[in-house]
């Protein structure tokens, strides 16, 4: 999913009248320019949202929207879902009784760019209470391991690639060395003759 936002102007949705509700026609045509989630993926995202279920979401919920793509788009979901791990427990909290099904995290793993495997390991590392359900302790701690692992992983492409500059650092110096050394026999050669 990528995010093609150009600077968003408040005034301009105010002057339409749309400010500060987000009607689901709206809506679904501005993340289907913006993005590239599906349409099914789109309706799901506005039902979340859409908390009160009257057909338009506030600009609260829009701008939660908006950071959350914002960190799709640059690789930090894992960062985002830490720093933010209450509201964003809260938005998949979808019955209000303080836990995570694995059904809702299936349903909006696109969001955070979650694995069906990384869903599966999710809950059987972190459900410490056995119930196949995440309360917010638990979905906490695994927004921590994800964010050591992004950093890790983050460390460790960094070193693959200092390796892989050091390598060619010695490429290009071996062929300097060949070059020189050619440069150096063909003189003498050119030596001899003389």
């Amino acid at each position: 999913m990528t995010v093609q936002c150009k600077e968003w102007d408040r005034r301009l949705w105010g002057q339409a009248g749309l400010y500060p509700q987000f009607l689901d026609v709206l809506f679904f045509h501005f993340l289907r320019h913006v993005t590239n989630l599906r349409s099914s993926q789109i309706k799901m995202i506005f039902d979340l949202l859409d908390w009160t279920a009257v057909g338009e979401i506030g600009f609260d919920q829009f701008y939660v929207l908006v950071c959350i793509l914002l960190a799709h788009q640059n690789h930090l979901e894992d960062h985002f879902m830490y720093r933010h791990s209450r509201p964003v427990f809260d938005l998949l909290d979808l019955d209000g009784e303080l836990n995570i099904g694995v059904t809702n995290f299936q349903n909006y793993r696109f969001l955070f760019n979650i694995k069906k495997q990384e869903l599966r390991d999710l809950f059987h590392d972190f459900d410490i209470t056995g119930d196949r359900l995440l309360n917010y302790k638990e979905f906490k701690l695994y927004t921590i391991f994800c964010t050591d692992k992004s950093i890790d992983r983050k460390k460790r492409r960094k070193e693959r690639e200092e390796v892989r500059e050091k390598e060619k650092d010695k490429g290009k110096d071996k062929e300097k060395y060949l070059h020189l050394k050619k440069l150096y026999s063909s003189v003498l050669s050119h030596r001899s003759l003389l």
